[in-house]
């Protein structure tokens, strides 16, 4: 096969952890575009062979503080002449910090939204978080629904993916855990938001209001348990069914698969 290697620009969105941005598009000031020369930029591939690309980086004088990203973008090309061809690509990321200098992980939090219940998951909000700093994290986002002084439910997420990038925004979702269910009304959920390391980020206190009665995520531990037993999570669906989620370590196990269990017994009770 032919191979193409280029250069381009790391972007996020929304909803998406990278956007790859082509030249014109790439105008923000954490590029490292620019800095990139890969060789050789393309070559064929023998079934089987392997072939070395060496990327190399020239950081220019005078460069301020912070973070620099580029992808490096790895794909096939179709024969000349080919009516159908399959297309594949790899997009390698380069996340560079300039040394010698402070970095800047200034957030906000920009939105706050309500997230209604389904059939298949609880209720939460939606956190638009914006990196106004010079240097990349990954978020944890702690939540607490309030109504006034009453603590209605509490909710986490924590990032296990790429980081949120400077001069982008990102939309996170944090489910509610509690007892019960949120009546419809007006509430107040607390945010906090931390870099990967527990550092406080940005706090605030935000309006949101539910429409329709809520469902929340649940978690029970068996009782009598010893210590690193089981926890099962429970989903209540708002038709006949329940769904449940377990997840479970027991003799240096772990997993989700339920057939491993022995001895448990889940049974169904009516809810108001």
């Amino acid at each position: 096969m032919n191979i193409a290697v280029n250069v381009e620009g790391y972007g996020e969105s929304d909803s998406n952890d990278f956007v790859m941005l082509a030249t014109a598009d790439d105008t923000g000031p954490y590029s490292a575009r620019s800095w990139l020369t890969a060789s050789p930029s393309s070559f064929s591939l023998a079934p089987g062979g392997t072939q070395p690309v060496t990327v190399t980086i020239n950081v220019p004088a005078g460069t301020g503080s912070g973070g620099r990203y580029a992808i490096v973008m790895i794909q096939t090309v179709p024969e000349s002449g080919q009516q159908v061809a399959t297309v594949s690509a790899v997009a390698a990321r380069v996340l560079l910090t300039v040394t010698g200098y402070s970095t800047d992980t200034s957030s906000q939090v920009t939105a706050v939204d309500p997230v209604a219940s389904t059939n298949n998951s609880p209720a939460g909000i939606a956190v638009t978080v914006a990196n106004n700093g010079n240097y990349d994290y990954t978020p944890q986002i702690q939540a607490t629904l309030k109504n006034g002084d009453k603590t209605i439910a509490t909710g986490a997420f924590v990032n296990p993916g790429w980081p949120i990038l400077p001069g982008y925004s990102r939309q996170y979702q944090v489910n509610f855990t509690g007892s019960g269910t949120i009546p419809a009304g007006k509430y107040q959920v607390a945010v906090n938001v931390k870099d990967g390391t527990g550092n406080l980020l940005t706090q605030g206190t935000y309006p949101v209001q539910f429409t329709s009665k809520q469902v929340l995520q649940t978690t029970a531990t068996a009782s009598n348990a010893a210590a690193g037993a089981s926890t099962i999570t429970v989903v209540q669906k708002s038709g006949a069914n329940i769904n449940w989620a377990i997840n479970y370590h027991r003799g240096g196990y772990r997993g989700s698969d339920s057939h491993r269990f022995t001895g448990i017994v889940l049974q169904k009770r009516k809810t108001s």
